[in-house]
């Protein structure tokens, strides 16, 4: 017989992502049904503090949730409870909130090893006829092919950078690739307004067509950079004496169908920072103009002692 303690090892020996090899689109929505209403994955992405990064957590209960509707989601609510850890599955277990006419609602729980570190509500919707309107891209972004990703400016400015741990921290690969519109301003300076722009894609959801599982990857992109506009007007990017930074909540609204693989542009601002707590909104544009998704998260921030 074997004992559980070589059952455990044998288990967490089949997770993904704690080597810190990118997680891939595929890998992200390859959940294990478990029970009816219960799910696990084992593809882990880490954040660059090596933990678990946050997008995952949004975006494979968002999978395990449309496993039981039909419907796409039209918005998601979550609070970030703990840090999840990078070598330990996640098991997703959704209720069934209501089904009616319309619309589906759920609740997602997500749990590592008894401990829970995400709760989440969603809620879908079948699409009907309606009004239509939104606010308008900005006109004089830059297109994303004239401007360098952030890795490739972190790389091309090494000599420029003062910390080597800063270096390591934006070098390391990611599965998401960034572009600031305006790089060396965020790097080198302090915000003028609470508010910056870039363009973000996963390139590893390229040959995924169903709308919904893009959903989700829309909701595993939105959750990266968005919270450190909240602290833009105080230091920048390149501030490392202490200050922390973590998601305390994450809301999005789906408005639109997009593709996570091509460009997308994020307009973020933050109207308040006060008791040490920051507030990050985002509007998300596809290359045509259309904002397919708001978003809006909470972070702790805390300064050194």
């Amino acid at each position: 017989m074997r004992s559980r303690l070589a059952d455990g090892m044998t288990e967490l020996s089949r997770v993904r992502g704690a080597d810190g090899v990118p997680i891939t689109a595929a890998g992200l929505l390859d959940l294990e049904q478990i029970e009816a209403t219960r799910f696990r994955a084992w593809h882990n992405q880490r954040n660059h503090a090596v933990s678990l990064f946050g997008g995952q957590a949004l975006a494979q209960g968002l999978a395990a949730a449309m496993r039981t509707t039909r419907w796409p989601a039209h918005s998601l609510h979550a609070y970030f409870l703990r840090g999840g850890v990078p070598d330990q599955p996640v098991d997703y277990d959704v209720t069934l909130l209501r089904d009616g006419r319309r619309f589906a609602a759920r609740s997602v729980t997500a749990s590592q090893a008894g401990r829970i570190i995400l709760e989440m509500s969603c809620s879908f919707h079948d699409a009907e006829p309606g009004m239509d309107h939104q606010v308008a891209a900005p006109a004089d972004a830059p297109l994303p092919e004239d401007l360098q990703t952030l890795r490739d400016f972190v790389q091309a400015n090494a000599d420029r950078l003062p910390d080597t741990v800063v270096r390591s921290y934006y070098d390391r690969h990611f599965p998401i690739e960034l572009k600031c519109l305006d790089t060396d301003g965020i790097f080198y300076g302090r915000l003028s307004a609470p508010s910056r722009a870039y363009w973000m894609r996963l390139p590893s959801a390229a040959g995924i067509d169903d709308v919904r599982a893009q959903q989700c990857l829309l909701a595993f992109l939105s959750d990266y950079w968005l919270a450190g506009v909240a602290a833009g007007l105080h230091r920048s990017p390149l501030t490392a004496d202490g200050f922390t930074i973590a998601s305390l909540d994450h809301s999005i609204w789906f408005h639109r169908s997009a593709r996570a693989d091509d460009w997308l542009l994020c307009q973020t601002d933050s109207p308040s920072a006060q008791d040490g707590r920051g507030l990050a909104r985002g509007l998300i544009y596809d290359r045509a103009g259309r904002l397919v998704a708001s978003t809006a998260q909470e972070a702790v921030m805390r300064l050194p002692d």
